[in-house]
């Protein structure tokens, strides 16, 4: 639920990543059970390093963002590439 509600307010953020990036999605968003951290799993249709590093660049603004969901305390964010799309299609080329 926590998750869900993460992704719904950094969603609109992800539009701010620069045009080189292409289309930026979350992927995955995952909650610690304290609720201290979160870490959001990215992939951009072009260049994800740069998408990684313009969003870890927004950190702090976007953690701002996050007030809105009145949490106890506001989690600190944490970004990373998600690698499953390429280890899919380097299996699929292995099959082949």
């Amino acid at each position: 639920m926590i998750a869900t509600s993460v992704r719904r307010v950094l969603a609109p953020a992800l539009r701010s990543c620069p045009p080189e990036c292409g289309i930026v999605s979350m992927t995955e968003v995952e909650v610690s059970p304290d609720l201290q951290w979160v870490t959001v799993s990215i992939s951009a249709l072009k260049d994800s390093p740069s998408a990684l590093a313009h969003l870890k660049e927004q950190t702090s603004r976007l953690r701002g963002l996050l007030k809105k969901l009145e949490l106890h305390r506001v989690p600190f964010l944490r970004f990373k590439i998600d690698t499953r799309g390429e280890s899919a299609e380097r299996l699929d080329t292995l099959l082949r």
